[in-house]
């Protein structure tokens, strides 16, 4: 009774209701628990176990954080450092697709080494405490061709794909035994880190889900693979085995595939607090509504509210070039967590490089070997825009999911009117956040002044903030209240809560303060014994401690004395500084570290890495933060560029005897041929056949040109010039493969003249052309790295250019490409360093047909600098790498 009076008497001095941001919690009750029949839960105390609403392990509510990365995407030599970044950033699952064409390529050629050690990379995730989702397919989408899908199994026209085909099924049965095969051990329950398994994906057959996806989960489970969760995707609305599979949903709002042509994507459904689980329909089945509260249908809510694909940033389609800014990923997360998601689960996470097959590249719709997906961390490792947003959510997750998993999420029915201000609540018994969103994507939304946000819990009614404040457009963030911190009850605070540290008895807890909204805290006062504030000020009221007046930053500290004397710290940082935060754990303690260099910890060291010289670092320790400083000598590495011009490594040549010349070149491969090229230059027109057939040819300012891909066959092709009497000729003919490669062809002593099968005679003295045609909107350049320039120091390359695409050549290889966006491209020179210290790279630019080409770039692109494309800059850049002393 006496608790009632004094919170009641809170609610008093916290200010006049505001009707309009009210929800009424006071008669809600929570959905009951129900748990699933999964697999083998595992270990005698790290059992895994699944009911409707969350995931426990060891018996203790849990808030997943997965991140994806194709290990079969990636060299194997950086699996390891990218792994510890995710672990750096709060991810503690990895997700990762089983890409079948990339194992078997043809059938029966199975490879499971170098990139593609499956088992490898799962023992890494164990040695680093990283658990595994497996998502084996058989078909996967991941932006790859079929799917995923080999050729061969697509080809063959005995079977129906994704289906329950018995052939199909049957070597659907063979891939699941070969993946099998390379993971047997080390599963959950044998002390290994795979904890789940996705069968299929994206799969939508009206009236086949159940029967096939069962199928396959029969399939995979007397193979052997018997874990604690098995799990699909739930895009559309659909029908999925209840109880038996659970259903990941995912959510993208930069999402390329449903656009076209340069406008902007409309504004979707899961852009506001819903209870959509899906990507398209409401999912009425599991919604109710009382007053005007809506909230989760214990009666029908028969599966947690797990995802798999929440996009923080977004691939590359060639009609659509979006560079996502960070505020997106922020709010998608935002979102999710009040609409009472329980597993966040990132697509992608790690950006990673498509491998290249014997016959063809593996690329879907964006580029042929970069899958950079502007993620967290991207395709060579730097940190993304992105990270700064997603890395303080998952740490987040990570400290206070045990207490937000069990709470559930209640939306107010004011949220169907999209015109008002988007909140939501998430509650358990009477503690809880309180979700807010007022930013849309690529979409302004209006500022709402005034605003106080009322909740009506069964013992007492909270206004949040005491001070009404402005929401301002663009704005989103959760508060908590009613949280028990190290038995310190935070009753309500306006500045979000990031992570927490323990040392010995005391605690810290770090918040920031964001979006222009000013900082307040009311701390009950229950227990404590003494209280002060650094940076702000406060006032002792009848039922605690009311704080405001913040300057929020690294020494802005909220310091409790319990009556036992251990100290409970709450320190409010900027906005910038929360960016820029780390935890972990070494030797057995946690850390937080605020710095703008990306950070990992392992065998018991921090490190700090950087692509400039020195670094900060402010370590936390004891209620202070410490700055520690590191300084290198600088490296100054400059690469050489040559812009290549039409035919510069080509041979003036003529006949020794006749008016005709030839050569035969032999095209081996198992590719076919994307396009090829003939160019030539002469003072007089000459005649020009291949295999036997005319090339027809367009004069451009200094030479001709044929498009001879339909002439150009694989073995034997016979290049001929008919020439006046007397006449020279330089040519090349340049081929692209569909499997990346880039053959030129030059005229040189290796010619023969054709009546006699003589050696031609080469002629000096000759001009080239000394440009592309404006035609063609293409530019070649050579670019050569300085000499040792790859060390064990991760080395890049920074590409400032214009243009429609880019692509990169060693040898011929292609090693890198570039849908152009505004933003430089990035190049790993240490991954190519067996050729990159040989061998010039070549970087060959396509420009755009058009300056009004159906393609939608960020405002900062004028597409008619574009048509004509160039590189205005190459930078070297290398990593510095810095361990943090233990001071």
């Amino acid at each position: 009774m006496n608790k009632i009076r004094l919170l009641s008497s809170f609610s008093l001095i916290a200010g006049a209701i505001s009707a309009q941001h009210t929800i009424d919690l006071s008669k809600v009750s929570s959905p009951a628990v129900n748990y699933l029949q999964m697999g083998h839960s595992g270990p005698v105390g790290k059992e895994i176990r699944i009911n409707n609403l969350y995931m426990e392990e060891s018996g203790i509510p849990q808030l997943p954080v997965m991140g994806e990365i194709h290990y079969n995407r990636m060299d194997q030599r950086y699996w390891r450092d990218a792994l510890l970044k995710m672990k750096a950033s709060g991810i503690d699952i990895v997700a990762t697709y089983c890409i079948w064409s990339l194992h078997e390529e043809f059938e029966g050629e199975l490879s499971w080494e170098g990139h593609l050690n499956l088992r490898r990379f799962v023992e890494l995730c164990k040695e680093l405490d990283l658990k595994v989702h497996l998502r084996f397919g058989p078909y996967c989408n991941a932006e790859i061709k079929n799917g995923g899908l080999p050729d061969w199994i697509v080809e063959n026209k005995n079977l129906k794909t994704r289906s329950n085909d018995p052939l199909y099924l049957e070597y659907t049965r063979r891939w699941y035994q070969a993946v099998y095969d390379q993971v047997k051990g080390l599963l959950w329950k044998d002390g290994g880190p795979i904890v789940a398994l996705q069968l299929e994906n994206e799969y939508v057959k009206e009236g086949m889900i159940v029967s096939h996806l069962l199928n396959l989960k029969k399939m995979a489970v007397q193979i052997g693979f018997d874990v604690p969760i098995y799990s699909m995707t739930h895009w559309m609305d659909s029908e999925y085995p209840k109880g038996e599979i659970v259903p990941y949903a995912g959510f993208y709002i930069e999402a390329p595939w449903t656009a076209s042509g340069k406008n902007e994507i409309p504004t979707s459904n899961f852009e506001f607090f819903t209870y959509n689980r899906l990507s398209d329909n409401i999912g009425t089945d599991i919604i109710k509504i009382e007053g005007e509260v809506e909230s989760l249908s214990g009666e029908n809510n028969d599966s947690p509210f797990f995802t798999c694909e929440i996009g923080v940033g977004t691939t590359a389609f060639y009609h659509r070039r979006a560079v996502v800014p960070e505020e997106m990923a922020g709010e998608n997360i935002n979102l999710r967590l009040g609409c009472g998601a329980n597993m966040m689960g990132y697509y992608m996470y790690t950006g990673g490089t498509n491998p290249v097959g014997k016959s063809s590249t593996y690329q879907s719709s964006g580029p042929r070997v970069s899958y950079d997906y502007q993620a967290p961390i991207r395709e060579f490792g730097t940190l993304g825009t992105v990270m700064q947003e997603t890395k303080k959510y998952n740490y987040f997750m990570n400290d206070f999911g045990t207490a937000l998993a069990p709470a559930v999420a209640y939306l107010p029915t004011s949220n169907q009117d999209r015109n008002n201000l988007q909140w939501a609540v998430r509650l358990n018994e009477s503690a809880g956040y309180l979700f807010c969103s007022n930013y849309l994507y690529k979409h302004t939304r209006k500022d709402y002044k005034n605003v106080q946000f009322t909740v009506k819990l069964k013992n007492e009614t909270l206004r949040i903030p005491r001070k009404k404040v402005t929401v301002k457009g663009g704005t989103y963030f959760l508060w908590p209240f009613n949280q028990s911190l190290s038995d310190v009850l935070l009753k309500y605070s306006t500045t979000q809560p990031i992570c927490s540290l323990a040392e010995g008895n005391n605690n810290t807890y770090f918040f920031f303060e964001d979006d222009l909204i000013p900082g307040e805290y009311f701390i009950d006062n229950k227990d404590i014994q003494d209280l002060k504030v650094k940076n702000g000020t406060f006032r002792k009221e009848k039922n605690g401690y009311f704080i405001d007046q913040l300057t929020p930053g690294k020494e802005c500290t909220i310091e409790v004395t319990k009556n036992n004397g251990a100290i409970v710290r709450f320190v409010t940082l900027t906005e910038e500084e929360s960016d820029h935060i780390w935890k972990g754990t070494i030797k057995g303690k946690e850390f937080v570290v605020i710095s703008n260099s990306s950070l990992i910890y392992d065998n018991d060291k921090i490190t700090l890495i950087d692509e400039r010289p020195s670094t900060e670092a402010w370590i936390y320790k004891n209620g202070n933060f410490m700055l520690q400083t590191n300084r290198a000598t600088p490296r100054n590495l400059q690469a050489t560029v040559h812009q290549v011009t039409p035919m510069e490594k080509s041979q003036w040549i003529r006949p020794a005897k006749g008016n005709a010349v030839k050569r035969l070149f032999s095209l081996k491969t198992f590719s076919t041929i994307e396009r090829a090229y003939l160019r030539y230059a002469s003072i007089n027109p000459v005649h020009c056949r291949l295999n036997g057939k005319d090339a027809e040819s367009t004069k451009m300012k200094d030479y001709s040109r044929a498009d001879i891909t339909a002439l150009l066959q694989k073995e034997n092709n016979t290049v001929e010039f008919i020439l006046p009497d007397g006449e020279d000729v330089i040519a090349e003919v340049e081929i692209l493969l569909n499997n990346g490669e880039r053959i030129v062809w030059n005229t040189d002593v290796t010619w023969l003249s054709s009546e006699n099968n003589q050696p031609v005679i080469t002629v000096s003295g000759g001009n080239t052309p000394s440009a592309f045609a404006p035609e063609e909107h293409l530019a070649v350049y050579e670019v050569k790295a300085p000499t040792a320039v790859c060390g064990e120091e991760e080395t890049r390359m920074y590409i400032s250019y214009k243009g429609d695409v880019a692509n990169a050549y060693l040898n011929g290889h292609l090693t890198g490409d570039s849908f152009y966006d505004g933003t430089d491209w990035i190049l790993s020179l240490n991954r190519l360093k067996e050729s990159i210290e040989i061998n010039p790279m070549v970087i060959r630019i396509d420009g755009l047909k058009s300056a009004d080409a159906p393609i939608y770039f960020e405002k900062n692109v004028v597409p008619a600098d574009c048509v004509i494309p160039t590189i205005s800059d190459i930078r070297i850049k290398q990593e510095y790498r810095f361990d943090l002393k233990d001071e």
